[in-house]
């Protein structure tokens, strides 16, 4: 690692200034103040964040928060009494305090008892040792666990104190294990997976909010994969996401050499870091369990788009996704087949403007979702995919079909045909819709589809 004492000099301008004023303000004010945390793990990793975790030992850092944030003109501290916490934000930064504090968890309950501590005590209570690595604000590392900076430096998740006795605790150190294996790439320490396996069940106390805050985290980390192998090995993924674990071992053929559940975390890895896109990878398959059957030798899986989209909007709902994230994930997974079925020779433009139609804003989540799918299986060429994306652009210049608009209003329909409201008028709207999507009427143009229902008559007809 490079010396942290010149790491300190080399500091980004913004970021120095504020450092400077923390540690100005916390000797001014008598406050025994050190960095601690994510901040001081990614600074020793070449990784300069706007995210700074402070910790207080002796006097008060909500007084020391209090005269950065006026020496800034920032918006001043909030406080959370409860655990001793206090924040300010401004300028994209972060900043938070901690009075040193030791921790005793009541075995029913997530929430702890806080009591104050000396650094010692605070850093012992943390999750991993490469978590627990204070700093002083001229550079120097301190390492109480004596085992961080070795950690840090072999890339390994450890506990500070007995692992079964952390994750009891607090049972969401288990989600964050499973996070960091995804975020940074690091090896979980031996005895960390049996410990994991032992307190699984102790994951009912948590709240639902602080779990999907970890597993969004989690997906759109460099590596989801590995958290995710990290979940399922440790027992946690049945718990929290049944519909995804139902996938392990179910067999597939065709051009697919994993079962669905490998199948879904290669997937994974190739998709781009987008929380609704890798939602939708996760969960494209999530139809195949339950459709799931063997004809004539052959494993096949009838409807599971439309099956998927239904167990994808309930699981995300269920993780208080909101209503916006879950139909657009749903969306996705309901249509996560039509692009690889993409043919070039056979595809009308009607079909591909119906695609574009149905997918609109989701447009490209979808194209992306149908790469990852195709890359993780036998056969990963996605020319065709490409292909289809370039004649839908070419299609929707101005993304007139991906806003497709009604060409007459519902009144103006009314009136030509001299009848009240109904259904019927849906119908005209939807035969119009149909003849701009059959290239018969340009998207928009209300004098053509004027003069389309003048030489169709029998649409008309038809819907009064």
């Amino acid at each position: 690692m490079s010396d942290a004492v010149a790491e300190v000099r080399l500091l980004p301008p913004q970021l120095a200034d504020v450092l400077e004023r923390v540690e100005g303000s916390a000797r001014d004010l008598g406050v025994e103040m050190y960095l601690v945390g994510g901040f001081v793990r990614d600074r020793l990793l070449g990784t300069l964040g706007k995210d700074i975790d402070l910790v207080s030992v002796d006097g008060d850092g909500m007084q020391v928060l209090g005269a950065v944030a006026r020496a800034f003109g920032w918006a001043p501290p909030q406080q959370f009494e409860r655990f001793g916490t206090a924040q300010i934000r401004g300028d994209g930064f972060i900043l938070e305090s901690v009075r040193a504090r030791a921790e005793r968890y009541d075995p029913e309950s997530r929430k702890p008892t806080v009591k104050p501590g000396t650094l010692q005590q605070d850093v012992m209570r943390r999750d991993f040792t490469v978590n627990a690595l204070c700093q002083t604000f001229d550079g120097r590392v301190i390492d109480i666990t004596a085992r961080g900076l070795d950690d840090l430096r072999a890339g390994v998740l450890r506990t500070p104190l007995d692992a079964a006795e952390t994750f009891a605790e607090d049972p969401l150190r288990m989600f964050r294990a499973a996070r960091f294996r995804a975020q940074l790439g690091f090896d979980l320490a031996p005895g960390m997976l049996d410990a994991m396996r032992q307190q699984a069940e102790r994951a009912s106390i948590l709240s639902v909010e602080r779990i999907s805050e970890e597993l969004r985290r989690l997906l759109i980390s460099a590596h989801p994969r590995e958290g995710m192998l990290v979940l399922r090995d440790s027992g946690l993924l049945e718990r929290v996401m049944p519909e995804v674990a139902a996938m392990i071992g179910v067999e597939q053929g065709g051009y697919h050499v994993y079962d669905v559940f490998d199948h879904t975390m290669h997937a994974l890895d190739r998709s781009p870091r987008d929380l609704i896109t890798r939602c939708a990878v996760l969960l494209h398959d999530a139809g195949k369990p339950p459709t799931h059957a063997v004809i004539d030798g052959k494993h096949t899986f009838y409807d599971h788009p439309r099956v998927g989209a239904d167990m994808a909007r309930e699981m995300l709902t269920r993780l208080r996704f909101s209503n916006d994230e879950a139909d657009a994930v749903s969306q996705l997974v309901r249509l996560h087949l039509r692009p690889i079925q993409y043919d070039e020779a056979t595809f009308s433009d009607a079909a591909v403007r119906r695609l574009i139609r149905d997918a609109g804003d989701l447009r490209t989540r979808m194209l992306d979702v149908a790469r990852a799918d195709t890359e993780a299986s036998s056969y990963p060429d996605t020319h065709n995919i490409d292909s289809l994306q370039r004649r839908m652009a070419a299609l929707d210049q101005g993304r007139q079909l991906s806003e497709l608009r009604d060409p007459l209003s519902g009144d103006e329909i009314m009136a030509r045909y001299r009848k009240g409201p109904g259904p019927w008028v849906r119908d005209i709207k939807n035969a119009l819709r149909d003849a701009i999507l059959d290239g018969e009427i340009p998207p928009s143009d209300a004098p053509a589809a004027r003069r389309w229902l003048d030489d169709h008559p029998q649409v008309g007809d038809g819907c009064i």
